[in-house]
Formats: structure tokens, C-alpha cells, sequence
């Protein structure tokens, strides 16, 4: 991420500073503000310069960016000020926040976690708000506790919250990728199937599964963008739970989940049909969740 300064950093004269950005080695973003290079401004950069220009907190999609959360872009409001605050800047909010809801990411204030993931809950929709949710607890960035305890009230973003948060199995983990969250997204709409088990460790196997039904004897492997020796891992890691379960393995890719969603939605009530046909084997060891 490109670094920003102030005119007090610099510690350059005005003569100076203009001489820098004529020969592109500096070049203004915001009042006070300076990017080094004659790289074109991003969008990112002249929201940050503008957080630093004003003395706010980074917020909303902004933060959401800065956090990294899953799905989340720069865009809508992303900036909050005092409530007192002259500033008419767009795209900013003017509350109060409690000293305990502000960080520090990337050099700015920044609102944590829990408050981020709560202000987003407003301006996404429910199935990506969900997709920032996991990736939020994934980072332990905030909790399902903390959060069912901030959403109450009958404001669209905590209804969505709560109606998102009902959508989770009691006490199960966070999704492992943004690839994950989608595939459970996806396995909601296929009729008949419950929720699966998140994460689940077979020890006889020393493997862990991303999403299982025990009681089919059915797991699901999801196959991201591979590293190196990836592929070959991935098929010795299923063999093995195979060899130590019985069950019936379903392998699904990114493109499959996000780019085809109906015709994998057929492919796992087919698979998850035929696990109901199957005799049930009785797993070697048994298996936990981790």
C-alpha cells in the first residue's frame, strides 16, 4: 500500500514542495497530504488522504478495505467525523465514536473489527456482508458474541445482521476462505440439505476436512488457485480420509461455485443423494472439529 506523508513529515518548504511535484518525485493528494511518485492516485489513496486531511476514522467500506475483509470494495461512506466537525466532506458520517471502537490500521484511525463489521452490515447485502462477517472472524477481528450483542434495535443493518447470524450453526468455526463461505452460500439452496460441518478433523487420516456431513458419510473439497505441489497434496490428503472413513468425496473449484452455482447445486444434491444410498461405513477412528 502506497504511503502517504504530511507537509510537517516532509519537513520541505513550500518552493521545495513544488519543485518535487513539477518533477513528479512527490504529488498532492489531499490538503497537506503527499504521495511519493507519479504513479496515478487510486481511489484507496485519496480516501486515506482525505482521513488524514481531516483528522477522522477510517470507517465503513474504507475500513472494510483496510481490514481486508472479504468482498468488501471502497465505496459508499467511508469516513467518520465528530459530530461537532466543520468538515463538509462526501461520503463521511458524523457520530461519535467510543475510544475503544478505534484503532490504528495502516497508519490511520480506523474503526476495529466489531464496529466495522457492524457499520457494514447497513450498506451490503446479506450475502456479502456474510462474506465479511466470516473473513471478520476468521482474522479474530471481532466475534459472534460481541456482535449479536451490538446489533439489537430495529435498524436495517441490524436486522440484517441478526437474520445472517441466525443463518450459522451454534458454536461453528469461521469459514476458511472467502471460497468456503460461498460454497456454504451455495449449499443453502439445495434442497434437503442441512448445514454441514465446518472444518472437521480426521485424525485417523490427520487431515482436515473444509465442509462434511457425517451422518451421510459425504466432505467436500474446495480447489482454490494452487500453489505448488498443491494438487498433488490435495489428492493424497483425500485419499487418505477415504481410505479412513469410507465416505464419498465431492471436489468443487472456484469456478464451479461462483460462475456456475446451478449446475454445481444439481452436481451436490446428485452426490449427496447417492451418499444417502450408500451403506454407512463405520469411520477406523474418530474425528473432531478443530
Amino acid at each position: 500500500m502506497r504511503r502517504l506523508y504530511t507537509t510537517e513529515e516532509l519537513r520541505l518548504t513550500r518552493s521545495a514542495l513544488r519543485w518535487a511535484e513539477r518533477n513528479g518525485r512527490w504529488q498532492r493528494v489531499d490538503r497537506g497530504i503527499w504521495a511519493e511518485g507519479s504513479e496515478a492516485l487510486t481511489e484507496l489513496d485519496r480516501a486515506r488522504a482525505a482521513v488524514l486531511a481531516t483528522g477522522a476514522v477510517a470507517s465503513h467500506h474504507l475500513a472494510g478495505v483496510l481490514h481486508a475483509l472479504d468482498s468488501v470494495r471502497l465505496d459508499g461512506i467511508w469516513m467518520t467525523l465528530p459530530l461537532n466537525a466543520t468538515s463538509r466532506r462526501p461520503r463521511s458520517c458524523r457520530r461519535n465514536l467510543a475510544p475503544e471502537r478505534i484503532g490504528c490500521v495502516a497508519g490511520l484511525a480506523c474503526t476495529d473489527g466489531l464496529q466495522t463489521v457492524a457499520d457494514l452490515a447497513s450498506s451490503l447485502s446479506d450475502a456479502v456482508w456474510e462474506h465479511a462477517l466470516e473473513s471478520a472472524l476468521r482474522k479474530r477481528l471481532t466475534s459472534v458474541d460481541d456482535l449479536t450483542a451490538v446489533m439489537t434495535g430495529r435498524a436495517a443493518g441490524a436486522i440484517r445482521a441478526r437474520r445472517v447470524l441466525a443463518l450459522r450453526p451454534a458454536g461453528a468455526p469461521p469459514t476458511d476462505s472467502l471460497l468456503e463461505t460461498l460454497m456454504v452460500q451455495l449449499i443453502r439452496t439445495v434442497p434437503g440439505l442441512p448445514e454441514p460441518v465446518r472444518q472437521l478433523w480426521i485424525e485417523a487420516a490427520h487431515a482436515r476436512l473444509d465442509l462434511a456431513w457425517p451422518n451421510l458419510g459425504l466432505f467436500i473439497e474446495l480447489d482454490g488457485q494452487h500453489h505448488k505441489d498443491q494438487p498433488v497434496y490435495d489428492a493424497r490428503r483425500e485419499t487418505a480420509v477415504v481410505a479412513a472413513t469410507g465416505w464419498l468425496c465431492g471436489r468443487f473449484t472456484w469456478t464451479e461455485v461462483v460462475h456456475t452455482p446451478n449446475s454445481t447445486a444439481r452436481r451436490l444434491a446428485a452426490l449427496a443423494d447417492q451418499a444417502r444410498r450408500r451403506p454407512q461405513p463405520q469411520p477406523r477412528s474418530s474425528s473432531a472439529t478443530r
